[in-house]
């Protein structure tokens, strides 16, 4: 592990962060299904970049699921819970297709609208930058912040979770592995990632796989990481309540081109 990692601890005044719904969650599609978890019952918008869009619903969910395409937003509402079903979701024009795994359930759903947007390419930005002579740059937020945030969609409740200006949450792959931590039997599982200005973190689920105790040390963790802080400083054996924690990782590459 290079020297450049950084240990930061996870601040108790998480409780205290100023109340902002997150009313709007912001999805990059980089070719990995997209989950959109429903409420039954509730209505959940979920804008795409095209501004025409049609969705092949399967047919196994046709009696349970409300959909209304307008101008690049689908209206879902589920009238019961259901598990992941892959919907495509093609733009009426380029025939792009988006991939979401759509499910409904009454305690993970929620009626707060998702975002979906395409990845910023080179002639983008070159367009943007030709267009404008003030090309404003997005802000870059520190390690702490970026930490920070990624502990409250793990810890927090949901009234206190707040993602500032420039972040957006990105697709990671929740694959589980054995060989993020060196001399350990631990599991580790990505559960949430976010970029900013070119950088990433990633909030990743810990799990002692064996009977001991584990002492947690970032030298110990595999992969090319910026910054590193664990939830706590130690894992229980496995079996007790204390056998679980989370690594909150940043990089400046997605999680799985970084470990």
């Amino acid at each position: 592990m290079k020297r450049s990692i950084t240990i930061f601890t996870v601040l108790f005044a998480l409780a205290c962060i100023q109340a902002k719904s997150f009313a709007d969650e912001k999805v990059v599609w980089d070719k990995t299904p997209i989950k959109v978890i429903l409420k039954p019952n509730a209505e959940k918008m979920v804008v795409f970049p095209s501004k025409s869009v049609r969705a092949k619903i399967p047919a196994a969910i046709a009696n349970s699921l409300t959909t209304l395409s307008v101008n690049g937003v689908i209206y879902w509402e589920a009238s019961e819970e259901f598990t992941d079903k892959r919907i495509l979701v093609q733009d009426v024009a380029t025939q792009k297709t988006i991939v979401i795994h759509l499910s409904s359930n009454e305690q993970q759903g929620t009626d707060e609208q998702v975002t979906v947007l395409f990845p910023e390419t080179q002639s983008d930005s070159n367009s943007t930058a030709a267009a404008s002579t003030e090309r404003q740059e997005p802000t870059r937020h520190g390690y702490e912040t970026l930490t920070r945030v990624a502990a409250q969609h793990l810890y927090a409740p949901e009234r206190l979770i707040y993602v500032p200006k420039g972040m957006h949450r990105v697709n990671v792959a929740q694959q589980s592995d054995m060989h993020l931590m060196r001399g350990h039997i631990t599991e580790m599982t990505p559960v949430i990632s976010f970029s900013n200005a070119g950088l990433y973190i990633t909030a990743v689920k810990l799990v002692n796989k064996q009977k001991e105790k584990v002492i947690l040390d970032p030298r110990d963790i595999r992969g090319k990481w910026l910054a590193a802080t664990f939830q706590h400083a130690t894992l229980g054996a496995s079996g007790e309540i204390t056998d679980t924690t989370a690594v909150y990782l940043i990089s400046d590459r997605p999680f799985w081109e970084s470990f």
